[in-house]
């Protein structure tokens, strides 16, 4: 079923009919800089696959809840919207552009893959952070 949902968010994703990056209009009002940012399909693939990290963080628990899976994919959402927030403004300080005839509110990746791997870095990190062994969760 995870998997099925996961599928599915892709789909939107890869046709248009929903777009998650469509927030640039809005940053460029409160932060004043437009960020530059390219979008594959790498990153659609590292977005819909939440719910399935999501699983993998719920099966360390001892008893499954439904619950418990939406905390956990909750949990993921939340840190990966931290670590983007955390990439643009890290790119705010790296991806000006050098050279003065380009204006600098104008913000680019530092190289190609760079949103992937914040939002990758955003699915790990709870992984790291909560270890879930059978000793803590009962």
């Amino acid at each position: 079923m995870i998997g099925g949902i996961s599928a599915g968010i892709f789909l939107l994703f890869f046709f248009g009919i929903i777009n998650p990056f469509r927030l640039n209009d809005s940053l460029q009002n409160i932060t004043e800089y437009f960020f530059v940012l390219s979008f594959n399909n790498l990153d659609y693939i590292a977005i819909s696959s939440i719910p399935i990290f999501g699983m993998l963080l719920n099966s360390k628990r001892n008893q499954f809840k439904t619950v418990d899976l939406i905390k956990d994919i909750f949990i993921i959402v939340l840190f990966v919207i931290i670590t983007i927030v955390i990439g643009l403004y890290i790119l705010t300080v790296i991806g000006k552009p050098t050279n003065p005839l380009i204006p600098q509110y104008l913000i680019t990746e530092p190289f190609f893959l760079y949103s992937t791997l914040t939002i990758g870095v955003g699915i790990g990190l709870p992984f790291l952070i909560l270890n879930r062994n059978k000793k803590w969760i009962k």
